[in-house]
């Protein structure tokens, strides 16, 4: 019975849960036991277990205690102190059930952990039980982080989102590049069109927006009213120019009419900066890409602009 209620709540989304065992005989019954519900992956040791969650987050990680090199509870301690990976459920596979070592277990932040042997039955319940509350969870992460109008992320999203960039840009020594981008003459267009279709408008240039850039770790958000800003991690100088420019273009292209500009099409302005390396100055930043934003809209809008 939860099975089929389990499939039916997942139809809408691919669930993916990575086990993590260096017995080939027990990751064969673990995969077997949840691939007819999820997507699974193996890895046999808790270093490439690191290293896949780092690159491709699963929704749940299945993991053995006792392997060669780092041991589950160590691989589990580094997920949950990345930033990047400490919301992924684990769940331990162990021999022991002495209170030690289920001490350890919790310490190490799993939200459970499974005694060998263990039954087919019980292993799916228990994945079942937890994925259930991620998948609920990530739906309530979403909404609160999703704007409303246009799907894209919302400014509280952004606030935390740059900030946490800007702390791993720090660590790695790396370039964040920032745009902050406003629609030409919007107050215009709602006045000659409507609220409606002012709307309309916003969503598609918000969408054009999102699929200007291929990174999962490039963000779009709406910034406020007509306005929206992109972070981007691992960015230099002159790639922020180039993804500024090729924005002002993806915008044009789109060749929605407007009669209350100069254009006559809907265009945007957009203003860009760098966090200084190796600092978490995003404020200035962010002041900085708005003085460059309305230096580029009284110049003549339609451009854009970085310092």
């Amino acid at each position: 019975m939860i099975d089929t209620l389990v499939k039916h709540t997942f139809a809408s989304r691919k669930i993916t849960v990575l086990v993590v065992e260096d017995d080939p005989i027990s990751a064969i019954i673990s995969t077997q036991a949840l691939s007819d519900i999820y997507i699974t992956h193996h890895v046999s040791d808790g270093r490439s277990a690191v290293d896949y969650c780092l690159v491709t987050p699963p929704d749940l990680v299945l993991m053995d205690i006792n392997m060669p090199g780092i041991s589950g509870l160590e691989a589990c301690g580094i997920l949950k102190r990345n930033v990047l990976t400490k919301d992924i459920p684990v769940v331990f596979i162990t021999a022991a059930s002495d209170p030690q070592s289920e001490d350890e277990c919790w310490d190490a932040g799993c939200v459970d952990f499974i005694s060998k042997p263990f039954s087919v039955k019980t292993l799916r319940h228990r994945v079942n039980s937890h994925l259930s509350v991620k998948i609920l969870t990530d739906e309530l992460k979403r909404l609160a982080n999703t704007d409303g109008l246009t799907n894209i992320k919302n400014r509280r999203f952004f606030d935390e989102y740059i900030l946490k960039q800007s702390k791993l840009a720090a660590r790695h020594q790396e370039s964040l590049g920032l745009l902050l981008v406003d629609i030409d003459f919007f107050k215009q267009y709602n006045d000659t069109y409507g609220h409606l279709r002012g709307d309309d408008c916003l969503k598609i240039v918000a969408e054009t927006l999102s699929q200007a850039f291929d990174r999962p770790t490039d963000c779009v958000a709406r910034y406020g009213g007509e306005e929206f800003v992109v972070v981007l991690p691992r960015t230099d100088f002159e790639g922020v120019q180039y993804l500024g420019q090729r924005l002002l273009v993806k915008v044009r292209e789109l060749s929605i009419v407007h009669e209350g500009s100069p254009f006559s099409k809907i265009t945007v302005s957009i203003g860009g900066a760098l966090v200084e390396r190796g600092t978490l100055q995003t404020d200035q930043a962010i002041e900085r890409a708005d003085k460059l934003l309305y230096a580029a809209k009284r110049a003549g809008r339609d451009q854009f602009l970085i310092a």
